[in-house]
């Protein structure tokens, strides 16, 4: 690859067995490598640092789901199934299917224009209630059965015009996938703004 990219990916759980998925935007920079992706995750306020921690599964009822992007807040970036750390090469995840290109052939000023929508469909989601760092998001449904972080995907790409992707030998459950997270008219206004 010599541009970058816009793709879909799942964080299979337990890792790379074919029981549940967490699905995920990764943005692949020029050299073919994941550099930053865009999740919804269970979270949890921590008073004494002042800032949100995440958590593999919501289970408590004070859990929240809110969006991160990795570029703010790297701690949210996570494993990648087809691919593995610390160079997290796109190729060998496209090849098999685990990861699916959505856009591709852009520049770094062509991935910001794309994500836009994303990115303030984030900010929204966040700030549907109070809380620090731009709200506290939604409840997190007990061990995600409801809208959840597979919810928080499928919003994304609605937003940023995607279909919702097939991957090779999906997960067996996936959660609150092709549900949306923000009202019809919102994700509307998001996709023509």
């Amino acid at each position: 690859m010599t541009t970058w990219s816009i793709n879909a990916a799942e964080l299979r759980i337990p890792r790379r067995s074919r029981f549940a998925a967490h699905r995920m935007i990764v943005i692949g920079d020029a050299r073919g490598q994941a550099v930053r992706q865009i999740n919804g995750l269970a979270s949890w306020y921590d008073r004494d640092a002042k800032v949100w921690r995440n958590k593999p599964i919501g289970y408590l009822p004070s859990d929240r789901l809110r969006g991160y992007d990795s570029k703010t807040h790297p701690r949210t970036f996570m494993p990648i199934n087809g691919s593995s750390g610390p160079a997290w090469r796109l190729a060998p995840a496209i090849e098999s299917g685990a990861m699916r290109v959505l856009a591709d052939g852009l520049t770094p000023e062509g991935i910001e224009q794309r994500l836009a929508p994303a990115l303030e469909a984030i900010r929204r989601i966040n700030a549907l209630s109070d809380g620090p760092e731009g709200g506290a998001g939604l409840p997190y449904p007990f061990m995600g059965f409801g809208r959840n972080s597979n919810s928080f995907f499928s919003t994304m790409l609605h937003v940023m015009g995607f279909d919702e992707p097939a991957f090779a030998r999906p997960a067996l459950v996936v959660p609150g996938a092709r549900r949306y997270l923000l009202s019809d008219d919102v994700v509307s206004a998001l996709r023509t703004a």
